[in-house]
């Protein structure tokens, strides 16, 4: 794991984690991979997201602990995206495709991944991130994530 990361960062490495580690066992597993896939909507093979699984996967055993999920997702911290990739990453969740990303549409993505929060919690999730109090995340904040 980076000691480069903040408290912070790793906390939103952690939750990340949580969200893929669906029977928190504490380790990702290839088919635990394969639901966050197709929850976000990209079409792989199942050979595809093993292949993601054994680059991710340091120790060998099949699997990705936090401290490997952290050390790949660390390195995103200090990571550059492309405005197209912005754009992508955000019609993951934008399905009406309004502009915005609404508790709604979070919440279905995050259910879709196998977490199901409650709407006081996934309002609280899109307050943290609406920097112009619509009760709504705009691609441009979504940007500001990332950034």
């Amino acid at each position: 794991m980076s000691s480069a990361l903040n408290s912070v960062q790793l906390k939103e490495i952690r939750e990340a984690f949580n969200i893929f580690d669906k029977d928190n066992s504490g380790k990702i597993s290839s088919r635990e991979m394969e639901t966050v896939f197709k929850a976000l909507g990209i079409n792989a093979s199942r050979d595809e997201i093993r292949a993601v699984v054994r680059q991710m996967d340091i120790d060998g055993d099949g699997e990705i602990s936090f401290e490997e999920f952290a050390k790949v997702m660390g390195a995103q911290f200090y990571r550059r995206y492309t405005a197209n990739e912005i754009k992508a990453a955000f019609r993951h969740f934008d399905k009406d495709n309004n502009g915005y990303i609404t508790c709604e549409e979070l919440k279905q993505c995050l259910a879709r991944m196998g977490r199901n929060y409650s709407d006081r919690e996934i309002s609280r999730m899109i307050k943290s991130v609406d920097r112009d109090g619509n009760g709504m995340i705009s691609i441009e904040e979504f940007a500001q994530l990332l950034d």
